[in-house]
């Protein structure tokens, strides 16, 4: 049996061997990869450009044009957060109707992604940002470790999951009361962390989870077409992300350093 099968436009995947299912986990996480790259690329280069042309135009004592960069720094950075949060739900919906390859969306989804995370060039140091990418790569790469030799259903980390959310909630609640109504004090700032700390839990079992679920899509035999590498690569992508705008906040209060 053919591992894929050509169509017009698509490829559609017949998962029945272990290697077809190989061959498609290697694909999402080398899209995931790809996308990852090019945010790297879009952020270092806009906001390390951005920082070069603004020094250049402040040596040279033109406020002028050290003006206009700013504001059109800041004109592109809430266009692209508006156009991310609308392309945060068109992608999935595109994908649940299958009519569309998504693709292009998810390309722009991760440049948008890269102009968003721009900024942090200009908020901390580069040393912060290759550290925490890495610390990411480390955690990441041991929650998908963990989901793929996962054997059991993981039905009880819904639960999990849900009392995260809720205890994260609920002592956020707690902290809002305590500053309204008696300042902010030590207490506040040990409850922060301990929020902290349940979103970023939170956040490495969803990755596990995330990596359960499309390692059992494989194994299933579903039958998709290429968008399903596209998807389940945005999904693992979304999960790197959210992981390292997390780790980057930890690292820079840890060590301290920062612009």
């Amino acid at each position: 049996m053919s591992t894929f099968k050509q169509s017009d436009t698509q490829v559609v995947y017949d998962f029945s061997d272990k290697q077809t299912k190989g061959a498609f986990l290697t694909k999402v996480f080398g899209m995931m990869f790809i996308c990852l790259l090019i945010t790297t690329v879009v952020a270092a280069g806009l906001g390390y450009g951005t920082q070069y042309f603004l020094n250049q135009a402040i040596n040279a004592g033109n406020e002028e044009l050290a003006t206009k960069i700013v504001y059109g720094l800041v004109g592109t950075l809430i266009v692209s957060v508006i156009a991310l949060l609308i392309m945060s739900f068109v992608l999935p919906i595109t994908f649940m109707r299958g009519r569309h390859n998504i693709f292009v969306p998810l390309m722009i989804y991760v440049v948008l992604m890269g102009i968003m995370l721009s900024t942090f060039t200009f908020l901390f140091d580069w040393v912060i940002l290759v550290e925490s990418f890495g610390i990411t790569s480390l955690i990441f790469g041991v929650m998908a470790f963990l989901g793929y030799i996962s054997k059991g259903r993981l039905t009880g980390i819904g639960f999990i999951l849900l009392g995260l959310i809720i205890g994260a909630l609920g002592l956020s609640l707690v902290n809002w009361l305590m500053i309204m109504f008696g300042g902010v004090s030590p207490a506040n700032v040990q409850i922060s962390w301990i929020v902290s700390l349940l979103i970023f839990a939170f956040l490495m079992l969803v990755t596990l989870y995330d990596v359960y679920r499309i390692k059992k899509i494989a194994e299933n035999g579903n039958r998709q077409d290429n968008n399903l590498t596209y998807y389940c690569a945005y999904i693992l992508y979304s999960d790197f992300i959210a992981i390292l705008i997390r780790v980057i906040y930890y690292v820079a209060l840890i060590t301290g350093r920062r612009r």
